[in-house]
């Protein structure tokens, strides 16, 4: 979407007027964005505009004698066929200099767009199974996109782009509340399932699930604990993991690890219904 912007000491009302009335552009939206540039970090009223906008910011200069920019297709940085580009804007000086300033970059591979660290106030997205998500993202997000199948593309996202960039406050505190460990497990006991975070990475599982590693590790308390605050549909899940991988170790002759996980079935797991 083309952009033009004028330095926020202009009456915002002007600016829209101008913008529509002598550039003939419609405006669809605006906000208030910061862009480090050469000479600090200036403050833009910014307005998404239909239409071109490929040289304008020279107009508004000389409207306003003001810091302006511009944005849009004419200032792609990359390849778009790479899937791997820059978004950038034109800043024009009342001086008539202009800087390049990159303030989004889009990653076609995992369908994200992350305004750069030179800019404040833009948002990013990522695209997930068809639906367009702010960023950062909720931890409700996560669940919602672990439902879709598609955590593996956040996963990415994190380890290439940052924690901070890709998960809102909310997010990283419930995934983090294990600070001293190397390895953090937050199990959210309503939704069903177990984030474990290791270092940049960020690994979901459903929770009878996570319980099937546990179980394999000889961790039977654990996992008597986590059954006890499961709800009852979540227990038949985790009941049927156990027996499925008790059913497996028969069959492939591990009959003492085998018996270790009937026991338990039938002390733990039976007892903690009645």
């Amino acid at each position: 979407m083309p952009w033009l912007g004028v330095k926020d000491t202009v009456d915002e009302d002007e600016f829209r007027k101008f913008v529509e009335e002598k550039l003939h552009l419609r405006i669809l939206k605006s906000r208030k964005v910061k862009i480090k540039t050469r000479r600090g970090w200036l403050s833009f009223i910014v307005v998404d505009v239909l239409g071109f906008a490929e040289g304008y910011a020279y107009y508004i200069v000389e409207r306003f004698g003001v810091a302006s920019l511009e944005g849009g297709e004419h200032l792609i940085l990359g390849e778009p066929s790479a899937k791997l580009w820059d978004e950038a804007v034109k800043i024009v000086f009342p001086d008539n200099t202009e800087e390049i300033v990159p303030v989004y970059t889009f990653d076609g591979f995992l369908d994200i767009r992350l305004p750069t660290d030179n800019v404040e106030g833009l948002e990013g997205y990522i695209t997930v199974a068809g639906a367009t998500y702010t960023l950062p993202l909720s931890f409700d997000d996560l669940i919602e996109i672990y439902q879709r199948g598609k955590i593996e593309k956040v996963e990415k996202a994190v380890s290439i782009y940052g924690m901070e960039k890709v998960l809102a406050r909310d997010a990283i505190s419930k995934l983090s509340q294990l600070r001293k460990r190397k390895v953090r497990v937050e199990i959210d006991y309503e939704s069903g399932f177990v984030f474990i975070m290791r270092d940049k990475e960020i690994i979901t599982k459903s929770i009878p699930d996570y319980v099937a590693e546990l179980i394999q590790d000889g961790e039977f308390d654990k996992v008597s604990d986590i059954y006890g605050k499961c709800s009852p549909e979540i227990r038949e899940g985790i009941k049927k993991k156990i027996l499925e991988l008790y059913h497996i170790l028969e069959e492939i002759g591990k009959k003492e690890q085998a018996e270790k996980i009937k026991i338990f079935l039938k002390n733990k797991i039976v007892d903690a219904q009645s």
